[in-house]
């Protein structure tokens, strides 16, 4: 009988100290392409791919516990050889993962700024489908701009009463645990996510995420538009309440259970699959300094640019 594989999905851990820690943990879950990896070490929007691949091989190259695999990607190694989440073949099946599907609503947009979160919610998705809705609303410490009050109907009389997200954090973080990450724009909802728990608890969050805006540009490349409004139009799924956690996470789980099911019938199986078909398809060549200068001069009559 094969050792199981190590848990899959989000963690909720103490602050790494060292930039090759915050590598190996956030490799636990999994290999990671190098520019994805440096970004997130080195808490950063973008890198060129150069520049990640320089600052992956002088961090981790010398280190035997960090492997560079043939597809370019970084992962843990175990005993000098690549983990066994690794090999497709034990990589775990969109079938077999858990995923919590995240929505929060906010006083702003600016998650390290002194914004904070006044609703989340937690849907689970088992088996591609539906499993457990959490939601609540979270007093935020600060006031809500009426524009915001507007736009999501939350009120500070709606919230004053409520607890602090430092008090929700482990209902939190036992919804998230070993499971993978998922929001419609996620990179919002993890930094909002992730700075609450840092603030409340001093802990990380790490581990797989996957955005459905980015799911639902590669499986249905013809939907002009990917917000959830025209999403789940699509689909034909209701949203009950817009702009509320809990309308919201609902109805990006459903159309999450529909991609999902997409994938599958196109032959994407495993998480590494899924990795496979959400990889950038080309890497842009860095502009340069004279790309910068020779666009800033009319272009000679012999370029057509026109036609």
């Amino acid at each position: 009988m094969s050792a199981p594989l190590p848990p899959f999905g989000a963690m909720v851990a103490p602050r790494p100290t060292t930039l090759s820690a915050r590598a190996g943990q956030l490799l636990a879950a999994g290999p990671l392409d190098v520019v994805t990896l440096m970004c997130r070490v080195c808490q950063v929007q973008r890198l060129q791919p150069e520049a990640a691949e320089r600052m992956a091989l002088a961090l981790l190259g010398g280190k035997p516990e960090f492997h560079r695999l043939p597809s370019g990607h970084w992962a843990l190694s175990e005993n000098g050889s690549v983990a066994a989440t690794e090999a497709k073949s034990g990589a775990p099946r969109l079938a077999d993962i858990a995923f919590a599907v995240v929505d929060v609503e906010t006083t702003g947009t600016q998650a390290a700024g002194g914004d904070r979160v006044t609703e989340i919610a937690i849907v689970q998705v088992r088996g591609g489908e539906v499993a457990e809705v959490f939601s609540r609303l979270v007093n935020p410490g600060r006031p809500i701009p009426p524009y915001i009050t507007a736009l999501t109907q939350i009120s500070w009389d709606m919230v004053r009463d409520q607890p602090l997200f430092a008090d929700l954090a482990p209902m939190m973080m036992e919804r998230l645990a070993g499971a993978v990450f998922v929001a419609h724009n996620a990179a919002f909802d993890w930094r909002f996510v992730g700075e609450e728990l840092r603030r409340g608890t001093g802990h990380v969050l790490s581990g797989p995420r996957l955005c459905t805006v980015r799911l639902a540009r590669k499986l249905l490349p013809d939907l002009p538009r990917r917000s959830l409004d025209h999403l789940t139009r699509y689909f034909g799924i209701e949203i009950e309440a817009r702009h509320r956690a809990a309308g919201d996470a609902l109805a990006t789980a459903r159309a999450l259970c529909r991609m999902l099911r997409i994938a599958e019938q196109e032959g994407y199986h495993t998480w590494h699959d899924l990795q496979q078909l959400l990889a950038p398809s080309s890497v842009r060549r860095a502009v340069s300094a004279k790309d910068r200068r020779r666009r800033a001069f009319p272009l000679p009559v012999t370029e057509d640019h026109i036609a």
